[in-house]
């Protein structure tokens, strides 16, 4: 079974990224990277995002990228 997720949790959780500072914000980018592909980073997917698929980070990444080109 695949939990569900909603377009407004995407773009929330993106611009909580954005607006993190640089070097924290790339750690962020790098472990939803990580875990858009299937890992779990140590536990965060479980501890933060239970159920969450794959799609959901690839989502927030797409948000944050299109911000970062803009």
């Amino acid at each position: 079974m695949t939990e569900s997720y909603t377009q407004q949790e995407v773009e929330e959780r993106a611009k909580r990224i954005l607006s993190q500072s640089g070097g924290l914000r790339r750690g962020t980018i790098n472990e939803f990277r990580n875990m858009a592909s299937g890992g779990t980073e140590y536990g965060i997917r479980e501890t933060y995002y239970p159920g969450k698929p794959n799609q959901f980070f690839s989502d927030v990444l797409a948000i944050i990228e299109e911000s970062e080109e803009g």
